[in-house]
């Protein structure tokens, strides 16, 4: 027949679409552990996105707090120890009524 291809082609065709079909849970069993790694990566990136941002938090409450210390006077006068007083009741209860968005 003028259509058919010689053997050895066919053979040769047939040997390649076995390898191809044999490597073929190697590649998928690759992909699969290069999406794991992949996201295994985002969620480290996530967590050290909000340590940063807690640390950013920790630090402005330190700062406020020095600040306060700082308007009392070096704790000598009773009026600026009670308003330092006040100011850290007004703090606690904002930390308190705070809710995490999410």
């Amino acid at each position: 027949m003028a259509g058919e291809l010689p053997e050895d082609i066919v053979q040769a065709i047939a040997i390649s679409n076995a390898k191809s079909i044999g490597e073929q849970p190697a590649i998928l069993a690759n992909l699969a552990l290069a999406q794991q790694i992949f996201n295994q990566n985002m969620q480290q990136q996530i967590s050290l996105g909000q340590q940063q941002a807690m640390n950013q938090v920790q630090m402005a409450a330190a700062a406020r707090c020095v600040t306060m210390i700082e308007n009392a006077g070096g704790c000598k006068n009773q009026e600026a120890i009670e308003k330092m007083a006040r100011d850290l009741e007004k703090v606690i209860s904002d930390i308190g009524a705070w809710k995490p968005s999410g």
